[in-house]
This record gives C-alpha cells, structure tokens and sequence, in this order.
C-alpha cells in the first residue's frame, strides 16, 4: 500500500511550490543575503579608497536599512510586503544616489539590471517591465538634468571606487543567477514529483474500484446478516435522510419511549433533538453528508417522545440506504452516568446541607478572581462569617434545628450578593462571601465591600422562625435571633496570595468577635 500524500499547498517556505503561484521566499532571502553583503563590501571599498568622502556610504547604510526591513517582514510573516519593499527601497536607493553622486555616470547606476532581474522574478514579469520604464525615465531625467545643470556638482570618484563597486556588483549578480537557477530546478524538480505522485495516484484509484466492485459485491450477500446484527444490537440505531426517519431498531424504540417502531418512522430527528443541541447536530449532519471528517463520538441531549431529556453519546456515518445517501445514526443513553457524575461533583464541590460552595470549590474561584483582578487591576473582597450564638441553640433544640438556621442563613446571603460572586460555606458556623471585580480604585473597593458587608450584617441579624419539635410537639416552632461577626480583606492579585487573603479575613473575623460580636471589621491593609 502507498504512503498517504502530503495535501498540496503544505509544502513548507524552504522549498516553493511550483502550483502555488506564490513569490519565491527562498529567492527573496538570497536577495536579501546578497544586499547586505554587497552594501557592506561597497562601504569597505569606500573606506579603502576615499576614506574622507564619508557622505558617499549614505546609499549604501539607506539599502542596509531597506534589507533589515524586508527581513523583519519575512519575519512576520508579509512577505508580499517584503518584496515591496525590496523592489521600491533598493530602486528608490539608487535613484537617489544617482542624483547626488554623479548622475549618469554615478557608479550606483549598474545596480539598475539586477533590481530589475530581482523584481521581474518576485512579482511579475510586468513589473520587471514597469521597473525598467521607470529607470529609462529616470535615465533620461538625470541626462536632461545634468545637460541643465540642476544636478549638484559630482564628487570625483577615484578608480578603485568606481571599479570596486562594479565588481561588487558582478559578483552579487553572479551569486543571484547562482541561487535562481537553483531554484527554478528545484521547481522543476517538484513539478516531476507531483507529475509521479498524479500516476501513483491513478493506479490506486483504479485499484480501489475493484476493491470498491468486489465489496459491493459481497455486501448484497451479507446485506441480511447485517439487519439481523442490527435489530438484536443493544445500542440504539437509525437512518434517517435529509432529517427523515427511514429505520429505527428495538433498541432506538425503547430509548425514545414509543409504542413501536412506527412511532418514530416518518418523524424528523429535529423533533428528537433538544433544542440547546439542534445547531451542533444539525451542523454535523451537514459535515457527514459533506464528507467532512467530524469528531466521531460526542455527547448530546435528546428528548423523548413525551418530552423528558434524556444525554447520550451519539455517532453517525454516511451510508447508503435503498440506493440513497443516508446517515446511519449510533445512540448510547447515558443519562444514569451523567447523574452519578453530577452526584460526584456535588459531593466533591458543595455542601451537602446548605448546597453551597465548599472549601475546595471556595479555593478555585478565589484563584479565578485573583487571576482576572491580574488582568483587569480590580480589587476583590473576602468576607469571613461566624455565627454568634449556634451553639445555644443547639444545646436547647438540638442540631436538626440548628441545621435549619445554617440552612436559612445560606439563603439569605445568596439574596445579599451578585451572580459572579461566591457564598461558600467553610465548615461548622463558619462561612465565607467573595465579592469580585470591585473597582480598580481601593477606597472605592473598600465602600462597595463594606456597604455589602452591612447589609449581610443586618439580614442575618433578623429574627428566624425555625420549624422544630420542642418537648416532642411536631407543630411547634422555634423564634431564634442570632448575629454574625464579618471579618473583610480586601485584595489584588499582585499584593495578595489566596493562603494570605484568608488569613487576613479570619483576622479580621476575630477582631469583630473580640469587640462583641454583631459589627464588622476590616482588615488592616485597608487602612
């Protein structure tokens, strides 16, 4: 069996595609290469020969300036500004010298054929056209210029100079003739690889139709023993075209609750789909139909035919049924693991009691909110509860009543605080309110923390009405007033860690008991 093929199009930056259409990024960085190291031998010829005529290295320091920008392009990933820049920068840079060097007779000027090569290759044969308009022009503008004498007074090149840059740029000619040949059989040598790869691809093609032949073949005479593996599958299986139900199996039946099978037949999966998941599956139905690789087991929510919910797993695969393209639908009810699973998580996050928030879960938000306070520069506050007066109540009514005031003061600071902030409750008597993304200002943060903090402080305080059993009387109830002490740090993520936030509330807590209870206190660092 052959290799699979590498799609085309993916072939990397190093080796160029001749059927991509795309510039030559290995024959921009030669030019690249081969400007930097002509422009520094120009600047050594210079200093060699006229080491007092420092105006003349303006040209070449203004080509190294245009090569360290198409390089920092390619950098990024612009290649096509890259060449722009090539292509206008290195003219631009020779028509420029040309007009205070000398001219036509400036030794700048035989750069002019090999910007035009470079362009002719990079962009397009057009522009290479375009180039060489623009350089004749400017050809015959610095003739015209020089014959009116608008031109400045040339400096008097010596030899060496003259003849150091022509060999300069022979050689940087002669490397760029090098490289493109290069690559230009490199493209060649590709464009015979994809030619071989196209007949390797034939042949199997024509043997996967025999193959495709055969199976067919068998498939008519395994065709019953298919529906039979089918009917007795405990997985729940349909078809269905275009969203019709064409086949459902005894399984599907009993999953979605119908009488039989014609209780389904004709019906549209859209109306056994929960409406939350109706886009993700219709989407990939879609994608199935299109032969577009999906992921082939997800989870989903589907209704029954009497409306309850039920999550499965579910699976499909084009097929073709009765000489039509179909989608052959697996179904796996999972509705009793994803109970046993939230019962996990509930037992693992939350309190069994009040349903709030435990010490673990408590822990993870308060690393969210330090890590969006990073972000954002909002201050965020911990409030530490303790209940003044449980344990009396517990001596006298026991701890099913006093479960219930646990219970009720729960509810009340959930009405106290917004959707993003967390109640949780930290063991015992004890619990703990978040509040996040305050201000960024911490005497704004500070207001904001403690106007809440008296409000929780005055709810809790309330009378509570306690449904208990008193000297065994089960109708009676018990009349309870109880008080808290708050104890609130203020934090941001650069000042604080989370061991040090709690630390600093369940501080403060104390501090308000110590003062008698009933009241709130602040942390230190807020003064």
């Amino acid at each position: 069996m052959t290799q699979p093929y590498e799609p085309l199009g993916h072939l990397g930056d190093d080796i160029d595609s001749p059927m991509s259409g795309q510039p030559s990024v290995v024959f921009l960085r030669y030019c690249i290469a081969a400007l930097v190291v002509g422009t520094i031998a120009v600047v050594l010829v210079l200093y060699l020969a006229a080491p007092h005529q420092t105006g003349r290295a303006f040209a070449p320091l203004l080509l190294l300036l245009v090569a360290a920008a198409a390089w920092y392009l390619i950098w990024r990933g612009r290649t096509r500004a890259a060449i722009l820049v090539m292509a206008v920068g290195a003219w631009t840079a020779m028509t420029g010298t040309a007009v205070f060097t000398g001219g036509v007779q400036a030794p700048a000027v035989i750069a002019y054929p090999v910007i035009i090569l470079m362009t002719g290759w990079l962009i397009s044969s057009r522009a290479a056209l375009v180039v060489t308009g623009l350089t004749v022009t400017a050809t015959l503008c610095l003739v015209w210029a020089e014959a009116k004498g608008f031109l400045p007074t040339p400096v008097p090149s010596p030899a060496a100079i003259h003849g150091g840059e022509q060999v300069v740029v022979y050689i940087a000619s002669g490397i760029l003739a090098f490289f493109l040949v290069r690559v230009y059989r490199r493209r060649l040598e590709e464009l015979h690889k994809l030619s071989r790869d196209l007949t390797l691809r034939t042949r199997d093609l024509e043997a996967s139709r025999e193959e495709l032949c055969q199976a067919q073949a068998a498939l008519k005479g395994s065709e019953g023993r298919y529906r039979t593996m089918i009917e007795w599958s405990p997985e729940s299986i349909l078809v269905h075209r275009q969203g019709k139900i064409l086949y459902v199996n005894p399984a599907a039946v009993r999953m979605f609750g119908a009488a039989d099978a014609s209780g389904l037949l004709a019906k549209f999966t859209s109306e056994l789909i929960h409406p939350d998941f109706l886009e993700v599956q219709t989407a990939r139905m879609k994608s199935i139909i299109e032969n577009v690789p999906i992921t082939p087991m997800v989870e989903s929510r589907f209704l029954r035919l009497d409306g309850t919910p039920i999550d499965v797993e579910v699976q499909g695969t084009s097929i073709v049924y009765d000489g039509e393209p179909a989608i052959h639908v697996c179904i796996r009810n999972i509705t009793e693991r994803k109970q046993m699973q939230d019962q996990v998580r509930q037992l693992a996050f939350y309190d069994t009691l009040t349903k709030l928030p435990n010490r673990r879960l408590l822990s993870d938000r308060l690393s969210q909110t330090l890590a969006v306070s990073k972000r954002t520069g909002c201050y965020g506050a911990l409030m530490f509860l303790d209940l003044d007066k449980l344990k009396p109540l517990n001596d006298t009514h026991g701890h099913d009543v006093g479960d219930l005031l646990l219970i009720d003061v729960a509810e009340r600071l959930r009405h106290c605080v917004r959707e993003r902030d967390t109640v949780a409750r930290f063991g015992g008597d004890e619990f703990v309110v978040m509040l996040a993304e305050l201000d960024t200002d911490k005497t704004e943060s500070g207001s904001q923390a403690a106007f809440i903090a008296e409000k929780i402080r005055e709810i809790l305080a309330e009378p509570y009405v306690l449904a208990g059993r008193p000297a065994g009387n089960a109708a009676a109830s018990v009349r309870f007033h109880c008080t808290a002490s708050i104890g609130v740090a203020l934090f941001v993520s650069h000042e604080s860690s989370q061991e040090e936030v709690l630390m600093q509330a369940d501080a403060a807590m104390y501090q308000a008991k110590k003062a008698g209870g009933n009241r709130v206190h602040f942390h230190d660092s807020m003064a």
